[in-house]
């Protein structure tokens, strides 16, 4: 697996850090070159904790060759979708050769950047625990080598005392910032993994209070035709011939009502997991067109820009949901237009923004006060008679948007009317699977 370190970290920012890293060291010994090259001899003087001035040449050949290789791992970064842990570890790897270089050059490990041995150690936690002690082991190693240099080349038995104390200090102290940023970074995973459970779980009884809900919508909705069937049914024998057909007929209407509140109560939002973007075959936007029908009685205009004929404006999302949504939406629109004398009727514009799909539903019917405008998307909240409406229409809606990964804003003005605003990413198919002309093309 790429792209994860076993926290839960995601590798790319750990790389991003270890260059960040890298670039501080890099002016970090930038700086302490410059200061004993071109410093004043009071300058010098008042640094004596700094190493002697190190050779000019291979230094700036060391820093800069260590720049970049930063720059360098920045740029490869930003082409790069996955990072593997392997790459992190070559990157840490060449940190630390390049810090022994630096010391070795610049005063071995009296130098008091050696502290830095202590970030590619603490840089390699979000890998895990073994690549952590790995590169700590490393950081030890270049230490020591450092180490064994300085006491070959100068002998110096006090200072050669102080450093091995040094020495040991620094391996504790790397160690326990490496242990410390390990719990830290395993207890962050943790965290996240139980607020990912809690989640999961506050969702699941979302969906239980949904279908309760659901259910006692049912029951009352199916409640009245189906005790105006079973009384109906009973009294039937005890019926004269006339009054019989006159009761079958009520019975087949009311049969025929339950069925149509079955039919609209058929959550779209199980339906829309099962249509699969990826196989379906590609459409163009303005098609949304056919999926309408005029409503009676009101005056229905469809815009579709140019955009939406276009390459850019076709898409895999499964047509017959967002025509379903559309027609939804056309309908209540209508229906506010029915409701105020001297309405224009509905207008419906589809365009494309950047990657998405924008729908706007538009009217200018008897609008909604703020407090109703908040409680449309609620389960079984309508402001229609009692029997003309289960009040889940703009309610599935919505739920159906979420799935296709949009969104629907909605804005009303008493008086004034409502508008409706879809927006959803069209992700665009390959062209070679681009089918069939164009339809629908505007009315």
């Amino acid at each position: 697996m790429t792209g994860q370190g076993p926290a839960s970290v995601p590798l790319a920012a750990t790389l991003r850090a270890i260059v960040t890293l890298r670039l501080v060291s890099v002016a970090a010994f930038t700086v302490e070159a410059a200061v004993l090259w071109l410093g004043p001899e009071r300058s010098a003087a008042a640094l004596r904790w700094l190493p002697e001035a190190p050779p000019v040449r291979a230094t700036i050949a060391v820093l800069l060759l260590w720049g970049c290789a930063a720059v360098a791992t920045r740029l490869w970064l930003a082409s790069h979708d996955r990072i593997a842990r392997g790459h992190v570890l070559a990157q840490l790897a060449l940190d630390l050769g390049a810090l022994t270089v630096a010391l070795g050059l610049a005063g071995g490990p009296g130098n008091p950047l050696a502290a830095l041995y202590l970030l590619p150690v603490l840089a390699a936690s979000p890998l895990g625990r073994r690549p952590q002690a790995l590169i700590g082991a490393a950081a030890i190693v270049g230490f020591g080598l450092l180490m064994v240099a300085y006491d070959v080349a100068h002998g110096d038995a006090a200072r050669s005392g102080l450093l091995h104390g040094i020495y040991v200090a620094l391996v504790v102290l790397g160690a326990s910032a490496a242990w410390l940023v390990q719990q830290l970074v395993t207890a962050v995973a943790r965290n996240r993994a139980e607020h990912e459970q809690l989640r999961d779980a506050t969702i699941q009884d979302q969906h239980l209070a949904a279908l309760g809900t659901l259910a006692a919508g049912a029951a009352h909705e199916l409640g009245t035709p189906l005790g105006t069937v079973n009384l109906l049914a009973a009294e039937l024998p005890h019926m004269a011939p006339e009054e019989q057909k006159s009761a079958i007929d009520t019975i087949k209407r009311e049969v025929e009502r339950c069925k149509d509140i079955l039919h609209r109560m058929a959550s779209p939002e199980v339906r829309v997991s099962a249509l699969s973007a990826r196989d379906a075959q590609p459409w163009f936007l303005c098609e949304l067109q056919d999926e309408l029908d005029d409503p009676d009685g009101v005056k229905l205009t469809f815009v579709a820009t140019a955009a939406t004929r276009e390459l850019r404006g076709t898409t895999t999302l499964a047509r017959a949901t967002l025509g379903q949504i559309l027609r939804e939406l056309v309908t209540n629109a209508a229906e506010a237009c029915r409701r105020r004398p001297g309405s224009r009727g509905v207008a419906v514009r589809i365009d494309v923004d950047g990657d998405d799909g924008v729908i706007e539903v538009e009217d200018d019917g008897a609008g909604m006060e703020p407090a109703v405008a908040a409680m449309v998307f609620d389960p079984f909240y309508s402001t229609k008679p009692e029997g003309q409406g289960l009040g889940l229409g703009l309610y599935l809606a919505k739920a159906q948007m979420r799935q296709l990964g949009g969104e629907l804003e909605l804005q009303s003005h008493p008086g004034r009317g409502t508008k409706v605003t879809l927006r959803v990413t069209l992700r665009p198919p390959d062209p070679t699977k681009l089918l069939g002309p164009m339809t629908g093309l505007g009315r």
